[in-house]
């Protein structure tokens, strides 16, 4: 995904996260989102399955994370390390 689109991808999902605070959906939608633009852009069906799985497993760990931390300091240390881990 774009840099500009998965930014996009992540404030609308974090806001959704604390809207609702199931991280178990917001990683669904992530990985969902994952696996469609890696269908658009002609990847193999299997390899883009397999990426949107280890995405989902780690965007469930990154919102479990935010949800956990939602009311510290701790937040906005998770938030921004996972924006920049997530844009690499």
């Amino acid at each position: 995904m774009g840099i500009i689109i998965k930014v996009m991808v992540l404030v609308a999902l974090i806001k959704i996260l604390l809207a609702t605070e199931n991280p178990v959906l917001c990683a669904g939608i992530y990985a969902g989102a994952r696996f469609i633009f890696a269908m658009l852009f002609t990847n193999p069906f299997f390899e883009a399955l397999i990426g949107s799985a280890i995405a989902f497993g780690l965007a469930c760990l990154y919102f479990w994370l935010l949800d956990r931390f939602k009311d510290s300091g701790m937040f906005w240390v998770v938030l921004v390390v996972g924006l920049v881990i997530g844009l690499v």
